[in-house]
């Protein structure tokens, strides 16, 4: 018993001693196991050229924590690292092939960062790899892998990278690949219609690539797929294929921007879990199919930037879920359906640019839930409708160009949710709902060209406005500019011309500080312009023209050092043009026409590059311009015996000069006799030299030069048409005395143009349509085919 007994633990601690030296051997391996993966790691993080400082504990020298290091997932066990996530990690350079000795990698997710060059051909080895993503990279290079070899890849995205060539076929032989993003690269040729084999697929998008061709049919097969994206930048010849009416898994659909022509097939209409069909900006015709209105589950509908024809199908009463309704652009016709209003979800209408009718239905936005609403350049009439921000939730208006009438709902002044209003170019009358400028949301409002009425309302409110733009030009508006107007801190266009307003410019209006453009012209304002405009620092346009105002230019106005355009004509103001205007480099452009300032025009600076026309119409200013200045501090007295005086020594010098005039006349003119004499004698010393072939010679030339054929006078000659006997009209130029030390010349040369197409660049000619022309124009040396022929003509003046 007793040698039983001592059996017993020598057993054990043999047992234990066994399990202790397997223990440290595995424990062992364990280790290297892990120092061979960090080590692998640690080499794929020496080709980024740089990455986020958490990437720092990639350290070879804490290897055993390698399943706690940034972005790596260890299996259950902790001995292989399984996934590989440095997504957004700020990384750039490039991923080294050491990656693919991950053997027991099963995810690798490199996404948003700014990977370059080509991926590793031998991604292959990672035969485990069940999701890759590549995507937001600069990725380049085609993707020519061993793809039989990844037979467990579930996902792959490499949208937006460089990726080009041909659509990889390999890719077909993923057995088990459900999401495949192929977006936002480079690719080009067709779509092979072998993707429609992987019907195991749930998610495909090719859009944004340099894609040709048709859609093939075949992609209707992929009766699994939810999601399927193939349009922007992507040009397909033909239609949309009738077989995606197969489809009937399909959630969301989008094919927009992509060249597709012809109808919208209607058996897209057995698509009944489709929740997104997005088919805008394409070349589609036809009408909208009615069997759209059997989508029961569609939201978001965009038909947009087509040609579609004929009216909203009345099966589109059926489509309660729909939320975003897009038709703009198209050629539709017909009243808007009643029943649009009564869509419980509908939160976006735009149907702006067609031809419809009618008026807008009465109970639009009953359903509390519309955002935004656009139905400008149509054809529409009747009123506003009062129930359009019921909800509280309307952000934009845009009912522009139509033939509405009637008031603006009073509603409106209370609608907080406003920041986009353009209601212009209608018939609306009435007064400006109260509040309705002054919404504290609102950016831009434009209610110009209608027939409002009344004054501007004021603030009421102390919040504080984000307008940004304000148009209420050409309407009947009256009453005195607000003193509120100044609390428009933020507005950069102001528009109030062509209105009724009276009173004088409040002074707050020098309050804009960050107004751009301001256009009060077309009123009936008086008084002084406000000194204070000119604390407008980023004013660069101002139009106070036709109005009533009076006094002088404020001289504060030179303070705006941006100002390009000043227009301040048909007004009552008056003493002299300020000289500071002058110095004001950014004004191009300035009109003082028509009104009552006196003295002299300043002729330096600025005013020296203001037209002529811009000082008209103030019978007291005198200078450059107008008629020359008279030096005002002499008495009348004086000036009468001045000018008796001046005008006694005029008379002489008048009467010598038209006595030497008289003499070189004659001098001239038997100068011109003699030499018409010698150009008769010497006809045939005359020389055409030609460097290409010509059906006439300088006779014919010759003939051309005879007062009857003047067709114009230009700065440098006289120009005349002329018929060659080949029946083609020329232009002939005797150009001025411009000898160019030539002795032979005797100042004159001829030009020869061929229609409108002449020797020289840049000179005046002749142009043709179909009779000649008298007015002369200019045309280019590259616009002109040069006639290579020299005619040295000894003709006088």
């Amino acid at each position: 018993m007793a040698a039983s007994s001592n059996v017993k633990p020598a057993f054990f601690s043999s047992l234990l001693l066994l399990f202790l030296i397997n223990y440290g051997q595995s424990l062992s391996s364990h280790n290297l196991y892990l120092e061979r993966q960090a080590s692998i790691l640690v080499s794929v993080r020496q080709s980024f050229e740089s990455y986020d400082p958490s990437l720092d504990t990639w350290n070879l020298s804490n290897y055993l924590f390698l399943c706690s290091w940034t972005g790596i997932q260890c299996d259950y066990m902790n001995r292989s690292v399984v996934a590989v996530d440095i997504s957004n990690s700020n990384i750039s350079g490039t991923l080294s092939p050491a990656i693919t000795d991950l053997r027991s990698l099963v995810n690798l997710s490199l996404q948003g960062n700014s990977f370059s060059d080509g991926l590793p051909r031998e991604i292959h080895r990672l035969t485990r790899l069940q999701l890759l993503n590549i995507s937001n990279n600069l990725f380049s290079g085609q993707l020519d892998w061993e793809f039989s070899q990844l037979k467990e890849l579930q996902v792959l995205d490499g949208y937006n990278n460089n990726l080009n060539g041909t659509l990889p076929l390999g890719v077909t032989q993923l057995a088990k690949l459900k999401y495949l993003d192929f977006g936002g690269n480079y690719f080009q040729g067709t779509i092979p219609p072998s993707y429609g084999s992987m019907q195991q697929l749930n998610y495909l998008s090719l859009k944004g690539n340099d894609l040709r061709g048709s859609i093939p049919g075949e992609l209707g097969n992929l009766t699994n797929l939810k999601q399927l994206y193939l349009g922007y930048y992507n040009e397909f010849d033909g239609g949309i294929p009738p077989e995606f009416g197969k489809l009937i898994n399909l959630v969301h659909l989008d094919l927009a921007n992509c060249s597709l022509s012809g109808p919208v097939p209607p058996e897209l209409g057995n698509l009944d879990k489709l929740d997104t069909l997005f088919l805008q900006t394409n070349e589609l015709t036809g009408p909208i199919p009615p069997e759209l209105g059997n989508l029961s589950s569609i939201k978001s509908l965009d038909l947009s930037n087509n040609a579609l024809t004929g009216d909203i199908p009345k099966e589109f009463s059926g489509l309660r879920r729909l939320t975003l309704l897009n038709l703009f652009l198209n050629r539709l016709q017909g009243q808007i359906p009643h029943f649009i209003a009564e869509l419980p979800e509908l939160e976006v209408l735009k149907l702006w640019h067609n031809n419809f009718t009618g008026v807008i239905p009465a109970k639009l936005g009953e359903n509390g839930r519309l955002t935004e609403l656009d139905l400008s350049s149509n054809k529409l009439t009747g009123l506003v409708p009062k129930s359009l921000c019921l909800g509280k939730k309307l952000q934009i208006l845009i009912l522009r160009i139509n033939f509405l009438f009637g008031p603006l709902p009073d509603d409106l002044g209370h609608c907080d949710t406003l920041w986009r209003v353009r209601l212009g170019q209608n018939y609306l009358t009435g007064s400006i709902p109260s509040g309705f400028l002054y919404l504290p949301k609102l950016s831009l409002m434009e209610l110009q060209n209608n027939y409002l009425s009344e004054q501007v309302p004021q603030q009421t409110s102390k919040i504080q406005s984000k307008l940004e733009q304000m148009n209420l030009a050409d309407n009947r508006l009256s009453g005195p500019l607000p003193a509120s107007i100044g609390n428009f801190s933020n507005l950069q266009m102001l528009l109030l011309g062509g209105n009724q307003f009276t009173g004088k410019i409040p002074s707050q209006i020098g309050q804009l500080k960050n107004v751009l453009t301001l256009d009060i012209s077309r009123n009936n304002l008086s008084g002084n312009i406000p000194s204070e405009i000119g604390d407008c620092p980023t004013l660069t346009y101002l139009d106070l023209s036709q109005n009533q105002l009076s006094g002088p230019i404020p001289v504060h106005i030179t303070q705006i050092h941006i100002l390009n355009y000043l227009n301040i004509s048909w007004n009552h103001l008056n003493q002299s043009l300020p000289k500071e205007i002058g110095s004001m480099k950014s004004l191009t452009s300035a009109d003082f026409s028509h009104n009552n300032f006196s003295g002299s025009i300043p002729e330096f600076g600025q005013y020296s590059f203001f037209n002529s026309t811009s000082f008209i119409g103030n019978p007291q200013l005198c200078g450059s311009y107008l008629n020359p200045c008279n030096d005002s501090s002499i008495s009348p007295l004086q000036l009468h015996d001045q000018n008796s005086s001046r005008s006694q020594v005029h008379g002489k010098f008048k009467l010598l000069f038209a006595l030497g005039l008289l003499v070189c006349s004659l001098a001239f003119a038997a100068l011109a006799i003699i030499k018409a004499r010698n150009i008769r004698r010497n006809s045939n010393s005359w020389k055409l030299t030609a460097f290409q072939k010509l059906g006439f010679g300088y006779e014919d030339i010759l003939e051309c030069i005879k007062e009857n054929n003047i067709i114009g006078r230009g700065g440098a000659g006289t120009v005349y048409r002329g018929l060659m006997p080949t029946g083609e009209p020329v232009a002939v130029k005797k150009l001025l005395g411009i000898s160019k030390g030539s002795s032979h010349d005797n100042g004159l040369s001829a030009e020869i143009c061929d229609k409108n197409k002449c020797a020289f660049p840049w000179t005046e000619v002749a142009r043709q349509s179909t009779m000649w022309s008298p007015r002369m124009v200019k045309a280019p040396l590259t616009q002109m085919k040069i006639l290579p022929f020299a005619l040295p003509l000894a003709l006088s003046l």
